[in-house]
């Protein structure tokens, strides 16, 4: 299989494994065996995360033994400063989220490849919100998103609003009369929240309280590959790969608004 289909089929089937771990856990925490509720409690803080990441391990170890991987729940290895391809993956992204029930988290599979032009240097990304039944996928035809009448809606972090979202509502509300009242919508992973404007559920999504690269690079592939716009707070593309793996701001919309938000921001 190819690059996209292995990217798809890993995101779908890990998405599909963390559903079915977290509904055996959500069984256990309803038996009155307090043994029982107490490994309910296990699997919905963290072995989600762990065996997620265990299975895509095995997985790229078999497709793609060559690669480099990058992985939240990995080695950081440095490896992948001298590699032409690194996978940038997060096995589940939300995990406050999927351990609360919630159905805003995700999972991330992205390949940063080094001579690529492609934004970013991401040429391959899936991202799967399986408790949405969600999956998106750089392989798939592209979608455009023209402007709209419509409220503009911007996402936020659950745990973590921007501090400058008083003033960027400001900002767009001065400039877009026309659209109304701008409306806040709290939500958990980056995967989930561009999944949300893909669907037209949302129109911009910024944090820049900062997160890492596996948050970020299979998000903005599929972002960029539909035409959102996708920089960092000042307008400035993202770089990936890096040696410091902190990346301190997004801003990922809808084109028209851009300009408008990064001001806000600079200001």
């Amino acid at each position: 299989m190819n690059d996209h289909e292995l990217a798809r089929k890993l995101a779908r089937e890990t998405g599909a494994l963390l559903v079915g771990l977290r509904n055996h856990a959500l069984g256990l925490q309803s038996s009155e065996d307090e043994t029982h509720s107490v490994l309910a409690q296990e699997v919905l803080g963290s072995e989600g995360d762990r065996v997620a990441h265990d299975y895509l391990a095995e997985q790229f170890a078999a497709h793609r033994p060559e690669d480099v991987v990058l992985s939240e729940e990995g080695d950081l290895e440095v490896a992948r400063l001298q590699s032409r391809r690194v996978w940038i993956i997060d096995p589940l992204d939300g995990t406050a989220q999927y351990s609360s029930g919630g159905n805003d988290f995700a999972v991330h599979i992205a390949l940063w490849e080094a001579n690529s032009e492609s934004p970013s240097h991401i040429t391959v990304a899936s991202v799967a919100v399986p408790a949405r039944n969600e999956l998106w996928s750089m392989d798939e035809p592209i979608q455009r998103y023209h402007p709209t009448s419509a409220p503009i809606r911007i996402l936020v972090s659950r745990s973590r609003p921007p501090r400058e979202i008083d003033a960027v509502i400001k900002k767009l509300e001065e400039t877009f009369p026309d659209r109304g009242s701008v409306e806040i919508i709290p939500m958990g992973s980056v995967g989930a929240k561009v999944g949300a404007i893909l669907a037209s559920h949302a129109d911009a999504y910024f944090n820049s309280g900062g997160f890492y690269e596996w948050d970020l690079a299979a998000p903005l592939g599929i972002a960029a590959h539909n035409g959102l716009s996708v920089t960092d707070c000042s307008g400035r593309q993202i770089e990936l790969n890096k040696v410091n793996l902190k990346v301190d701001e997004i801003l990922i919309c809808r084109p028209e608004l851009t300009s408008t938000i990064v001001s806000a921001l600079k200001n």
